[in-house]
Formats: C-alpha cells, structure tokens, sequence
C-alpha cells in the first residue's frame, strides 16, 4: 500500500486526510502522502508491530484434540505448531523477525517524513499522540479536517482556492437495512441448496454411513464460505464432535 500511494504521488498529489484514528496501519497509509492533515485529537502514530502466537495445547488437552504436525526444517513449524510452546531458539528467531518488521516501518516512516531514522525511533516504538502533538513532533503537517485537506491539495494541483471542485467518494458505502435482509435471505436460500445436494448424495449412497456429521464436514468443507448459515453448521459440527476437524 505505502509503495502504491508514493507512486502515485509522483504523478498527482496526495493528501491524506485523518478523522478520529490513523494509528499503525492508518498512519502507514498515510505517511506516503505528499501531507498529512489531522485533527486536534486525531489518534495518530502507533509506528510499532504487534504479534504473537497461540499455544493451545492445554485447550487441546480439554477438548481431546490431538494435533501432530509432521515437517522438514528446524523452524518449519514456528506458526503451524500451537500446541506446543515456542522453543527456545524458535522464539528468539520469532522476536527477531517482529523487530525486523517493526524497523521497517520505521524507516519507511523516516524515509516518508524526511527524518533520520534517530529521531523517528524517539517517537516510533509504538507510541500514540494526539493530531497537535503529532504536528509538534513533525508526523503531521496541518491540523484541520476534510476542508484543509481539499485545500492543501488545490495548492499543490495549481488549482484556484474558489474553484468549485467535484468531490468522489470511492469508499463502499454501508448496507442498508433491505439489502442486510436480503443478503440473510440469499444465505439461508443457498444454505437449504447445499444442504438438500448434500443429503440426497447420502440417500443414494452405497454401504453403511456410521459418521454422519464427519461425512456431512467434509460436504461443507466444500462450499463457499461465504455463506455465514453454512459456517455457522460447520462450527457446530466441530464443537459437537472435535474428531470432525480435518487431521494436519
């Protein structure tokens, strides 16, 4: 995204307006515009990486799942494998590769706001300022709202302040409350579909069927899963029945 927003900024201006948040992802955004406009209590910054990883094995344990993961490579399984606790080594190479992420984004930040990389690290880190100290600490570089924004950017297109200028919105825009229904109708529609396909290949099935709900997994593991009605019957099955859940 940063890359995408500086190449364009080579051919036309690029403001960048921020509202209430552009914190870490909104301000990586937003640092590869040619100025970056904010309000006075604007959450800015969060220059910083956050992860982690899950170590279920006690849920395991409790829910009687047995996960084995079989690999080639000492650290071939530093993600797959959270049934287990990261060794040693793996969470030292794990710590070191959210830091390399994190320097990164910082230096693209320097980079973006034409800092050393010094004096961005003072206010990177993770760090959140409002809009007006995020100006005073040189992230920002104009408080105001959507108004300055249009305005900073008529300056920089040579474009006269009281020229009227046509505003596009490319955001989508939210569902209304007809199309959220019809949206629940085309589900359960196309729910009861796959379900009747997946009932009548049992029905004309040979042999005996002794695990209904893991055949019935495995025919949903199949559809699409966008269809929330389809997703919700497949959590149900593996809730019900964790012997259900494909082996890795």
């Amino acid at each position: 995204m940063w890359r995408e927003i500086r190449l364009l900024a080579e051919s036309k201006p690029v403001i960048a307006s921020m509202s209430d948040v552009a914190a870490s992802g909104g301000y990586y955004m937003a640092m590869a515009a040619d100025a970056i406009v904010a309000e006075n209590l604007t959450l800015t910054g969060s220059i910083g990486v956050v992860t982690g990883k899950f170590s279920l094995g006690k849920l395991y344990e409790k829910i009687g799942f047995n996960k084995e993961i079989i690999s080639r490579g000492k650290y071939a399984e530093l993600l797959a494998a959270d049934q287990r606790p990261l060794r040693p080594d793996e969470a030292e190479l794990f710590a070191k590769s959210a830091q390399n992420a994190y320097e990164q984004f910082r230096d693209k930040a320097a980079f973006s706001r034409s800092m050393p990389v010094d004096k961005m690290e003072e206010v990177a880190q993770g760090r959140v300022w409002t809009g007006q100290v995020a100006a005073s600490r040189g992230l920002v570089d104009a408080i105001g709202g959507f108004s300055r924004a249009v305005a900073i950017a008529k300056q920089k297109a040579n474009i006269p302040q009281d020229r009227q200028v046509m505003l596009v919105e490319l955001s989508r825009p939210s569902p209304t409350l007809p199309e959220i229904l019809s949206g629940i109708g085309s589900s359960v529609v196309g729910a009861e579909r796959t379900l009747k396909e997946l009932l009548q290949d049992l029905a004309f099935s040979e042999g005996v069927q002794a695990r209904m709900d893991g055949i019935l997994f495995q025919g949903l593991e199949e559809a699409s899963y966008d269809n929330p009605i389809l997703t919700l019957i497949k959590d149900y099955l593996v809730l019900s029945d964790p012997t259900s859940l494909p082996s890795s």
